[in-house]
């Protein structure tokens, strides 16, 4: 089975998954015969997603958000039922990397947003379950917020939402996808702004309080950055085919 195979077992290593306590089950979810000649990647497990990599003849789905949360799937009925029936009668296995894909020092999500927009990494803040999952970073000169927030647009192809964006800003904190919870975090560390992806009432909220400059970039774009970087280092290291799904609607 996949589990066995030497992707697998690089990933399992390389992503620290054993040793990162999160709410994902992460590595293989759906196992599948051993053979993998062709890799799709996805930063969410969807109907549409498993059917384009039914098409495209994927032996492995590797994935940020999969379909195991919290203990496990209670049901297989409705979506979860047609996702799983497709992987197991198509012969493709399910690989999942939540939090070990945000916070690696390499290819996570939050050290790739810092080097998009040119930004010296700097130390990991805000612990959950034993791991600190948020990233400080810095510019080597103050940056305006609506600048930054600029090049994101550019270079995610996202929307953005932007407070106090007149503001120059050199210290940063980091926390992709649904990062709010991080905010103070990083205030407290000194930061002068904050990004993250999903825009929520409460963050903003927050924001104007602790008048705090804050950019939403987007769920979705704040995080194709890991599994994107994910595709290139399995390309160079193994014989086989990749190709990375963009989802065609997302926030």
């Amino acid at each position: 089975m996949i589990s066995d195979v030497e992707v697998v077992k690089f990933l399992d290593d390389f992503l620290s998954i054993d040793e990162i306590e999160d709410e994902s089950e992460n590595g293989v979810q759906v196992d599948a015969p051993s053979k993998i000649k062709k890799i799709a990647f996805a930063v969410d497990v969807r109907k549409d997603i498993v059917d384009r990599a039914v098409e495209i003849d994927a032996d492995l789905l590797f994935v940020h958000h999969g379909l195991i949360w919290g203990g496990g799937i209670k049901k297989l009925v409705g979506r979860e039922y047609d996702m799983v029936r497709s992987l197991i009668r198509n012969d493709i296995g399910l690989y999942g990397a939540h939090l070990p894909l945000d916070v690696h020092p390499e290819v996570g999500n939050n050290v790739l947003l810092a080097e998009t927009i040119d930004a010296e990494v700097g130390e990991p803040f805000i612990e959950y379950q034993g791991t600190k999952i948020a990233r400080m970073a810095d510019f080597h000169e103050k940056r305006k917020v609506e600048d930054i927030a600029e090049e994101l647009k550019n270079k995610l192809d996202t929307d953005t939402f932007v407070l106090r964006g007149k503001e120059e800003v050199k210290k940063i904190g980091i926390l992709t996808g649904k990062g709010g919870q991080a905010l103070s975090g990083a205030k407290e560390n000194g930061a002068q702004l904050f990004i993250t992806g999903e825009r929520t009432y409460m963050a903003y909220n927050e924001a104007l309080d602790l008048n705090m400059p804050l950019i939403f970039a987007g769920h979705y774009a704040t995080e194709t950055l890991g599994v994107k970087k994910i595709k290139e280092l399995l390309e160079e290291r193994f014989d086989v085919g990749t190709e990375f799904l963009a989802s065609k609607t997302s926030i």
